[in-house]
């Protein structure tokens, strides 16, 4: 899948139009359509990085093409599945950010989330 086909489909996913992500990135509405049809990429790499805050994604996820990019559609019965854990992982990325909890308590949760995600793997 290539760069184009990717920023289309996220930003679709988010429900937004060509204008709000060129607001969000501060370039022209032109600069989406060229993104998406895949007649240019973006120059600055800061610009890849908003994206990928934009849309919850690894840069990395961006910038590789032609690998398989599939969010789950709506009649998969793991859609609702995807949007809970993606809901958890934005609320989990507050609770990062704060500084008002201690390092200390946020690396306990990460050794729980750890132990959780292999008790459950196996």
């Amino acid at each position: 899948m290539t760069f184009g086909d990717k920023i289309k489909i996220l930003r679709t996913e988010k429900g937004w139009i060509q204008q709000e992500l060129a607001d969000a990135l501060g370039v022209s509405v032109r600069t989406i359509k060229n993104y998406e049809l895949g007649d240019s990429y973006p120059k600055n790499r800061l610009i890849y990085k908003k994206l990928a805050d934009i849309f919850d994604v690894e840069v990395n996820e961006l910038l590789v093409e032609n690998e398989e990019f599939k969010m789950p559609e709506k009649s998969d019965p793991s859609y609702s599945d995807y949007h809970a854990l993606k809901h958890s992982l934005n609320q989990m990325k507050l609770v990062f950010r704060s500084e008002k909890i201690k390092q200390k308590d946020k690396d306990d949760l990460v050794r729980k989330l750890w132990d959780l995600y292999w008790d459950n793997k196996k």
